[in-house]
């Protein structure tokens, strides 16, 4: 619904069938079905206000466009990338506008942090992009520093043409990604040289926060129906598992009554 609604509102033309679907019901905690609302909303009044106007045209010029990114490409290895297009989709916007949206690009950040940003650099497509990633992660280990490292959001460059150029990296303190952590130099060498598939395959750890929050619920159903760590652990691990296995389930309304 959301791609088709868009696409009605680019084009300046809905369809019949389209204006008698239903969007959805609404769900304050997920956009998705807030934006199918607003878009929906707006195909649907004649005049729509200047508010309703904006907020729609950054729904097509930037959320709807990010959200097909980040469900094609979902690792945490893009995340950065993600990141920086969402910055850069939104330049179009006033200067009064900016100053809303801006601190919560920058409050929610967190993958313009060196250890992110390394990690997108060394799976680039670019061989130059990767080896300076390399050169930087070689440099962070010649100077690591023992104790709990402060993972804090450095500021960011929105006019930057290229997500490596997101932070300051000469006044940023830049520490290893955790997951090439336990990757020898060679190993990252030859990954920098051959490209990172053909080298080591990285966890798939989501760049989105929706995974999060099923795992939220699982932990909480968990808590709620066994007690213990190890059993909590096990009616976790059980309940992923036999999602796997069948990931939907037939309803009622798919049987039809002779």
């Amino acid at each position: 619904y959301l791609w088709e609604i868009t696409s009605a509102v680019s084009r300046g033309e809905c369809s019949p069938a389209l204006a008698q679907r239903h969007p959805g019901a609404l769900n304050h905690s997920r956009w998705l079905t807030t934006a199918n609302r607003v878009l929906r909303l707006y195909v649907s009044t004649p005049e729509p206000s200047e508010q309703l106007k904006t907020v729609s045209t950054y729904i097509v010029r930037v959320y709807v466009p990010m959200w097909f990114c980040i469900k094609f490409k979902p690792s945490c290895k893009d995340g950065a990338r993600h990141l920086w297009r969402t910055i850069h989709l939104s330049r179009y916007l006033p200067a009064e506008l900016k100053l809303v949206i801006d601190p919560v690009l920058k409050r929610n950040g967190f993958f313009a942090h060196p250890e992110n940003l390394l990690l997108a650099m060394l799976t680039d497509e670019r061989k130059h992009v990767r080896e300076l990633g390399l050169r930087r992660i070689l440099r962070a280990r010649s100077q690591r520093v023992a104790g709990i490292r402060q993972f804090t959001v450095p500021e960011l460059n929105y006019d930057s043409s290229d997500y490596i150029d997101l932070i300051d990296w000469q006044n940023t303190n830049i520490t290893e990604p955790p997951l090439t952590a336990d990757l020898s130099d060679a190993v990252i060498v030859d990954m920098v040289k051959n490209g990172e598939s053909s080298v080591v395959d990285f966890p798939r750890f989501p760049c989105h926060t929706q995974a999060v929050e099923r795992c939220v619920k699982v932990v909480t159903e968990a808590s709620a129906a066994v007690c213990g760590q190890t059993s909590r652990d096990g009616f976790i691990r059980s309940r992923l598992e036999s999602r796997r296995i069948m990931p939907i389930f037939n309803t009622k309304a798919e049987y039809c009554v002779v």
